[in-house]
């Protein structure tokens, strides 16, 4: 049975496109958060797309040029063969198609404005076709090389031969390809060529690993693309509302900078050797801390720093799969995560120690300060989950632990600069936290660690326990720990639950972060076999490009939820490295 293709992942890390068999169904302009002007994976009938065709049947087979985002398609058929190479610009909210062809062939080109609400106007071009947007200025200007005729608006057939499609987006059409400073945009093959030299400067960074070759550089290049280039900020995945769960209605806007996923990825680039993506992505979460009694007033932001958007319904589209509603903007930044500070401290240090960058310290002492002073005096308080329940705060054994590595990394990062005055007084703090947990988070009945005080449940986030160092991965506190989450939450395809009893609904889809987790786990004990096996379980779900959603379907054997995902591929990167690097028994 053939591997499941899946979407396709482009960035230029501005913006993003999906694209399925050859056919673009979504693509946000300018940003990665804008609204869509191709949105069929939202709505197959009305949302819009950008697709290449053969007559008759046809397959199509996909793959990466290299380490790269550009994407390559081959399509084939009794009448002949078609191949298109995709990809976003650098620099440009754009999409370009360079294709070759020994056979006629159909492209539909039928975009909508603000998520499929607006239908363009069209305007026939000197080498092409502008649809504009009534309401606005908005064009999406398209310059057609090739031998083609118009069948219709925004349907052309094409003769046998090569040439290129370029769909470029400008807030204003006085400034598009058809406008006085049109001259001004690349040709198609020399944008190509830029973005694959863009992309071979990225991955030549890479730490080298042996194993899980194909995962590792594409979980890198996933996360890099994930980036917003101007601002630092990374976006916890490129789409919104698609569900983890068909027909449920917890479909989510996910195009946002998470702290917790941020901090993670951060991380994982500075273990992968990408020291200066990892600043920037750390850079620009010391920008919107707020030296207050929370330093993170929000647990997700805008890739521009700024607050998140109130969270909207759009009732016009149907849903991926029909799962409904539709949603933008996302409702948890309503909640006060606390975890979210212990998960940044922790990306900070693990930086500072594998790039010894004391200026960052240094220079942001402040933030650090801000930090240690809210952990310190909160860490006692009842909070939400890593997991956002939208539910009754609880005394979360995971929150507190972050509340703990929050202040036992700012402890050495203080001890590193020389204040040992101030180390000794946080590490007097992160004790009083380790022993308030090891009291009360503890069930002495069930042999384990438990997911909230009082709890007889266990979390899969237990897990990062030993990863943080708070508890040795051999103790028998941990090791009955991880039995029950293994008994209570693996399934039999060796995939994780995050939870006994899902809030999201239906608890059978498996949360694809966790395996990273439990990889991490068994390498810190020295199973090195166990640490593999948790890795390669978790490939299984990926699609034939080795992407991951946000959850696996195991009954079906595909990704779920928003796509890419960046919590997986980030933790993936930090298992692979730990595992082709870590010796300790």
């Amino acid at each position: 049975m053939a591997k499941y293709l899946g979407y396709a992942f482009l960035s230029n890390s501005m913006t993003s496109a999906l694209e399925l068999f050859g056919d673009i169904c979504w693509f946000p302009s300018p940003r990665f958060d804008s609204p869509s002007l191709f949105s069929k994976i939202l709505d197959e009938n009305t949302g819009g797309h950008f697709s290449f065709s053969l007559d008759g049947k046809y397959d199509v087979s996909t793959s990466y040029v290299n380490n790269s985002l550009v994407v390559k398609n081959n399509f084939s058929s009794k009448s002949g063969k078609l191949q298109t190479i995709d990809f976003l610009p650098i620099g440009l909210p754009s999409i370009i198609r360079i294709f070759s062809s020994d056979s006629p062939f159909t492209v539909e080109i039928t975009p909508t404005f603000n998520y499929g609400m607006i239908n363009p106007n069209y305007e026939d071009a000197d080498g092409g076709i502008s649809f504009k947007n009534p309401a606005s200025r908005e064009s999406l200007d398209v310059a057609i090389n090739g031998n083609y005729s118009m069948l219709e608006d925004g349907k052309f057939r094409f003769k046998p031969g090569k040439g290129s499609i370029f769909a470029l987006y400008t807030k204003d059409y006085r400034q598009g390809l058809f406008s006085k400073k049109g001259y001004i945009y690349p040709k198609p093959e020399a944008a190509l060529d830029y973005s694959l030299r863009y992309w071979e400067s990225q991955m030549s960074i890479a730490k080298t690993i042996k194993h899980f070759k194909e995962a590792y550089y594409r979980s890198i290049a996933v996360v890099l693309g994930l980036i917003y280039a101007p601002s630092g900020g990374i976006i916890a995945a490129s789409t919104t509302s698609i569900p983890p769960i068909y027909g449920e209605k917890h479909n989510w806007d996910y195009r946002y900078v998470w702290i917790r996923d941020a901090s993670y990825a951060a991380e994982a680039l500075a273990k992968a050797g990408f020291m200066s993506k990892a600043r920037r992505i750390i850079e620009f979460m010391i920008s919107v801390i707020d030296p207050s009694p929370k330093s993170f007033d929000h647990p997700l932001f805008e890739i521009d720093g700024t607050a998140p958007p109130s969270e909207e319904e759009l009732g016009w589209l149907s849903g991926n799969h029909g799962s409904k509603p539709v949603r933008i903007g996302n409702a948890a930044y309503l909640q006060i995560q606390k975890d979210t500070e212990g998960v940044f401290v922790d990306a900070l240090y693990t930086y500072f120690i594998l790039s010894n960058d004391t200026s960052i310290i240094r220079e942001n002492i402040w933030a650090i300060d801000a930090i240690a002073k809210s952990c310190s005096e909160s860490w006692k308080n009842k909070s939400t989950s890593m997991w956002e329940e939208r539910g009754t705060p609880q005394h979360f054994v995971h929150t507190k632990l972050m509340d703990w590595v929050a202040i036992d990394r700012i402890s050495k990062l203080k001890r590193a600069l020389g204040n040992l005055a101030v180390a000794d007084s946080l590490e007097r703090i992160s004790d009083a936290i380790k022993q308030d947990i090891i009291e009360n988070g503890f069930s002495e009945n069930l042999g384990s660690f438990v997911k909230y005080y009082g709890s007889n449940e266990v979390d899969a986030a237990l897990l990062t326990m030993p990863i943080y160092g708070f508890i040795n991965s051999k103790d028998r506190r941990f090791i009955g720990t991880q039995a029950l989450i293994l008994k209570r939450l693996m399934t039999r395809q060796g995939l994780l639950l995050r939870t006994e009893n899902d809030y999201e609904g239906n608890n059978s889809h498996p949360f694809t972060l966790i395996n990273t987790w439990l990889s991490r786990v068994y390498t810190l004990q020295g199973k090195r076999p166990k640490a593999k096996e948790a890795i390669d379980n978790l490939i299984k779900f990926s699609t034939s490009l080795y992407l991951f959603g946000e959850r696996a379907d195991i009954s079906r054997g595909i990704p779920m939820g928003n796509f890419p995902q960046l919590f997986p591929h980030a933790g993936l990167i930090s298992a692979i490295i730990d595992y082709e690097y870590y010796r300790k028994a």
